[in-house]
Protein backbone atom coordinates (compact mmCIF):
# COMPACT_ATOMS: atom_id res chain seq x y z
CA UNK A 1 0.00 0.00 0.00
CA UNK A 2 1.34 3.31 -0.68
CA UNK A 3 1.95 6.36 2.21
CA UNK A 4 -0.90 7.73 0.38
CA UNK A 5 -3.31 5.46 0.69
CA UNK A 6 -2.54 4.44 3.71
CA UNK A 7 -2.72 8.42 4.72
CA UNK A 8 -5.72 8.51 3.23
CA UNK A 9 -7.02 4.87 5.08
CA UNK A 10 -6.59 6.14 8.78
CA UNK A 11 -7.94 9.60 8.45
CA UNK A 12 -11.45 7.40 7.33
CA UNK A 13 -10.81 5.54 10.39
CA UNK A 14 -10.21 7.78 12.83
CA UNK A 15 -12.83 9.31 11.14
CA UNK A 16 -15.03 6.41 12.31
CA UNK A 17 -12.93 6.48 15.31
CA UNK A 18 -14.57 10.20 16.55
CA UNK A 19 -18.42 9.23 15.93
CA UNK A 20 -18.16 8.73 19.47
CA UNK A 21 -16.67 8.71 22.63
CA UNK A 22 -17.17 5.03 22.99
CA UNK A 23 -15.96 4.04 19.90
CA UNK A 24 -12.38 2.68 20.77
CA UNK A 25 -11.21 0.79 17.66
CA UNK A 26 -11.86 0.60 14.34
CA UNK A 27 -9.91 -2.32 12.38
CA UNK A 28 -9.93 -2.42 8.47
CA UNK A 29 -9.89 -6.10 6.90
CA UNK A 30 -10.33 -7.98 4.24
CA UNK A 31 -13.17 -10.62 3.97
CA UNK A 32 -10.52 -13.43 4.69
CA UNK A 33 -9.50 -11.65 8.24
CA UNK A 34 -6.30 -10.28 6.91
CA UNK A 35 -5.34 -6.69 9.00
CA UNK A 36 -5.10 -3.97 6.18
CA UNK A 37 -4.84 -1.13 8.86
CA UNK A 38 -5.91 -0.31 12.47
CA UNK A 39 -6.59 2.98 14.68
CA UNK A 40 -7.06 2.68 18.56
CA UNK A 41 -8.55 5.80 21.08
CA UNK A 42 -6.36 4.56 23.87
CA UNK A 43 -6.63 0.42 24.54
CA UNK A 44 -4.69 -1.51 22.76
CA UNK A 45 -6.00 -4.95 21.13
CA UNK A 46 -5.28 -7.21 18.75
CA UNK A 47 -6.53 -6.66 16.00
CA UNK A 48 -5.81 -9.79 14.12
CA UNK A 49 -7.84 -11.96 16.59
CA UNK A 50 -11.13 -9.21 15.69
CA UNK A 51 -10.48 -9.22 12.36
CA UNK A 52 -10.58 -13.38 12.19
CA UNK A 53 -13.62 -13.70 14.26
CA UNK A 54 -15.05 -11.20 12.61
CA UNK A 55 -14.67 -12.96 8.81
CA UNK A 56 -15.67 -16.30 10.31
CA UNK A 57 -19.02 -14.66 11.78
CA UNK A 58 -19.37 -12.93 8.35
CA UNK A 59 -19.15 -16.13 6.33
CA UNK A 60 -20.58 -18.22 8.56
CA UNK A 61 -23.52 -15.66 9.16
CA UNK A 62 -24.28 -14.89 5.59
CA UNK A 63 -24.45 -18.88 4.51
CA UNK A 64 -26.61 -19.10 7.18
CA UNK A 65 -28.96 -16.48 6.24
CA UNK A 66 -28.55 -17.69 2.91
CA UNK A 67 -30.32 -21.02 3.61
CA UNK A 68 -33.23 -19.38 5.95
CA UNK A 69 -34.25 -16.11 4.27
CA UNK A 70 -31.67 -15.84 0.87
CA UNK A 71 -30.11 -12.83 1.75
CA UNK A 72 -26.48 -12.03 3.44
CA UNK A 73 -25.64 -10.16 5.93
CA UNK A 74 -24.57 -6.16 6.20
CA UNK A 75 -23.59 -6.07 9.40
CA UNK A 76 -22.65 -8.65 12.43
CA UNK A 77 -23.64 -7.48 15.90
CA UNK A 78 -20.95 -9.25 18.59
CA UNK A 79 -22.00 -8.26 21.96
CA UNK A 80 -20.13 -9.21 25.30
CA UNK A 81 -20.54 -7.92 28.62
CA UNK A 82 -18.41 -4.60 28.43
CA UNK A 83 -18.49 -4.05 24.31
CA UNK A 84 -20.24 -4.41 21.07
CA UNK A 85 -17.98 -5.56 18.22
CA UNK A 86 -19.72 -4.22 15.30
CA UNK A 87 -18.35 -5.14 11.83
CA UNK A 88 -19.91 -3.68 8.44
CA UNK A 89 -19.25 -5.96 5.36
CA UNK A 90 -18.51 -4.61 1.96
CA UNK A 91 -17.87 -7.00 -1.01
CA UNK A 92 -13.97 -7.23 -0.25
CA UNK A 93 -13.66 -5.30 3.19
CA UNK A 94 -14.62 -4.84 6.64
CA UNK A 95 -14.92 -1.93 8.66
CA UNK A 96 -15.20 -3.52 12.52
CA UNK A 97 -15.58 -1.32 15.52
CA UNK A 98 -15.09 -1.92 18.85
CA UNK A 99 -17.74 0.10 21.20
CA UNK A 100 -17.47 0.03 24.85
CA UNK A 101 -20.70 -0.49 26.82
CA UNK A 102 -19.08 0.60 30.28
CA UNK A 103 -18.28 4.25 28.95
CA UNK A 104 -20.72 4.37 25.96
CA UNK A 105 -24.22 3.51 27.09
CA UNK A 106 -25.65 6.35 25.24
CA UNK A 107 -24.53 5.17 22.24
CA UNK A 108 -26.97 4.52 19.68
CA UNK A 109 -25.97 2.55 16.61
CA UNK A 110 -29.12 3.54 14.69
CA UNK A 111 -28.08 7.28 14.37
CA UNK A 112 -24.81 6.35 13.15
CA UNK A 113 -24.93 4.20 11.34
CA UNK A 114 -25.75 5.56 8.12
CA UNK A 115 -22.74 7.80 8.33
CA UNK A 116 -20.54 4.23 9.52
CA UNK A 117 -21.78 2.97 6.71
CA UNK A 118 -20.78 5.10 4.25
CA UNK A 119 -17.03 5.87 5.72
CA UNK A 120 -17.39 1.46 5.15
CA UNK A 121 -18.15 2.13 1.67
CA UNK A 122 -15.03 5.04 0.63
CA UNK A 123 -12.78 2.60 1.91
CA UNK A 124 -14.04 -0.25 0.08
CA UNK A 125 -14.17 2.07 -3.26
CA UNK A 126 -10.80 3.30 -2.44
CA UNK A 127 -9.04 -0.16 -1.65
CA UNK A 128 -10.57 -1.42 -4.77
CA UNK A 129 -8.36 1.15 -6.98
CA UNK A 130 -5.06 -0.32 -5.70
CA UNK A 131 -3.64 -2.88 -8.20
CA UNK A 132 -1.79 -4.45 -5.28
CA UNK A 133 -5.02 -4.70 -3.72
CA UNK A 134 -8.43 -4.60 -5.21
CA UNK A 135 -10.32 -7.87 -4.70
CA UNK A 136 -7.37 -10.46 -4.65
CA UNK A 137 -7.25 -12.71 -1.82
CA UNK A 138 -4.96 -15.99 -1.39
CA UNK A 139 -7.68 -17.94 -2.21
CA UNK A 140 -8.01 -16.12 -5.28
CA UNK A 141 -5.14 -16.00 -6.08
CA UNK A 142 -4.69 -19.99 -5.34
CA UNK A 143 -7.40 -20.82 -7.62
CA UNK A 144 -6.62 -18.27 -10.74
CA UNK A 145 -3.02 -18.88 -10.44
CA UNK A 146 -3.33 -22.65 -10.49
CA UNK A 147 -6.92 -23.83 -12.87
CA UNK A 148 -6.26 -27.26 -11.70
CA UNK A 149 -7.42 -26.42 -8.63
CA UNK A 150 -11.13 -26.52 -8.59
CA UNK A 151 -11.38 -27.08 -4.39
CA UNK A 152 -10.24 -24.85 -2.27
CA UNK A 153 -10.99 -22.83 1.08
CA UNK A 154 -9.83 -20.62 3.59
CA UNK A 155 -10.04 -21.03 7.15
CA UNK A 156 -9.33 -20.72 10.78
CA UNK A 157 -7.18 -22.64 12.77
CA UNK A 158 -10.33 -23.36 14.86
CA UNK A 159 -11.89 -24.66 11.98
CA UNK A 160 -14.28 -22.30 10.74
CA UNK A 161 -14.31 -21.24 6.97
CA UNK A 162 -13.72 -17.97 6.13
CA UNK A 163 -14.26 -18.47 2.29
CA UNK A 164 -14.17 -21.83 -0.27
CA UNK A 165 -14.28 -22.67 -4.17
CA UNK A 166 -15.84 -26.25 -5.16
CA UNK A 167 -16.98 -27.43 -1.72
CA UNK A 168 -21.19 -28.19 -0.85
CA UNK A 169 -20.23 -29.36 2.84
CA UNK A 170 -18.10 -26.52 3.91
CA UNK A 171 -18.67 -26.10 7.53
CA UNK A 172 -18.24 -30.03 7.89
CA UNK A 173 -15.14 -30.01 5.63
CA UNK A 174 -13.58 -26.80 7.72
CA UNK A 175 -14.54 -28.48 10.87
CA UNK A 176 -12.39 -31.58 9.75
CA UNK A 177 -9.58 -30.07 8.93
CA UNK A 178 -8.90 -28.17 11.58
CA UNK A 179 -9.33 -30.91 13.63
CA UNK A 180 -6.51 -32.13 11.93
CA UNK A 181 -4.08 -29.64 11.99
CA UNK A 182 -4.15 -28.68 15.39
CA UNK A 183 -5.16 -32.28 17.36
CA UNK A 184 -2.10 -32.19 19.16
CA UNK A 185 -0.18 -34.40 17.65
CA UNK A 186 0.75 -32.78 14.28
CA UNK A 187 0.51 -29.13 15.04
CA UNK A 188 3.18 -27.13 16.44
CA UNK A 189 4.36 -23.53 16.00
CA UNK A 190 7.07 -25.04 13.36
CA UNK A 191 4.14 -26.58 11.40
CA UNK A 192 3.75 -25.28 7.94
CA UNK A 193 1.71 -27.79 6.29
CA UNK A 194 0.79 -30.99 5.86
CA UNK A 195 0.16 -33.45 2.86
CA UNK A 196 -2.36 -36.21 2.77
CA UNK A 197 -2.07 -38.88 0.21
CA UNK A 198 -4.84 -41.19 -1.24
CA UNK A 199 -5.00 -42.93 -4.68
CA UNK A 200 -7.84 -40.62 -5.70
CA UNK A 201 -6.29 -37.19 -4.66
CA UNK A 202 -4.07 -35.24 -2.30
CA UNK A 203 -5.48 -33.03 0.35
CA UNK A 204 -2.86 -30.44 1.49
CA UNK A 205 -3.14 -28.11 4.39
CA UNK A 206 -1.01 -25.13 4.27
CA UNK A 207 -0.69 -22.79 7.44
CA UNK A 208 -1.27 -19.16 5.77
CA UNK A 209 -0.39 -17.69 9.16
CA UNK A 210 -1.13 -17.65 13.23
CA UNK A 211 -4.80 -18.19 12.69
CA UNK A 212 -5.15 -19.38 9.37
CA UNK A 213 -5.55 -22.37 7.35
CA UNK A 214 -5.70 -23.07 3.67
CA UNK A 215 -7.25 -26.67 2.63
CA UNK A 216 -6.91 -27.82 -1.40
CA UNK A 217 -7.90 -30.78 -2.97
CA UNK A 218 -5.24 -31.54 -5.31
CA UNK A 219 -6.72 -34.29 -8.23
CA UNK A 220 -4.61 -37.52 -8.94
CA UNK A 221 -1.34 -36.97 -11.24
CA UNK A 222 0.11 -33.98 -10.61
CA UNK A 223 -0.80 -33.79 -7.03
CA UNK A 224 3.42 -33.45 -5.71
CA UNK A 225 3.99 -30.88 -8.11
CA UNK A 226 0.42 -28.93 -7.62
CA UNK A 227 1.18 -29.08 -3.84
CA UNK A 228 4.23 -27.17 -4.23
CA UNK A 229 2.91 -24.53 -6.58
CA UNK A 230 0.44 -23.97 -4.20
CA UNK A 231 2.40 -23.25 -1.34
CA UNK A 232 4.25 -20.76 -2.98
CA UNK A 233 1.50 -18.29 -4.71
CA UNK A 234 0.40 -18.80 -0.72
CA UNK A 235 4.30 -17.75 0.49
CA UNK A 236 3.99 -14.99 -1.79
CA UNK A 237 0.24 -13.61 -1.08
CA UNK A 238 1.20 -12.80 2.57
Amino acid sequence: MTSEMLSQVADLLSGALSIHHAVKNVILCTREGVVVAAVSREEQIDPRLLATVSAALTWVGGTTLRKVSKSSPSSIYLVTAHERVITLIQPNYCMILVVSLDEGPDFDLRAHLANLQSISTRIEILMTTSPQFGSTTVLSNVVRGIPEINRAMLLTIDGLPLGSVGFTNEIEVAGLVGSMFANGLTFSEETDHIVLESDEASLLVVRVDESRLLAVVCGKGRAHDLCERVVDVVRQSV
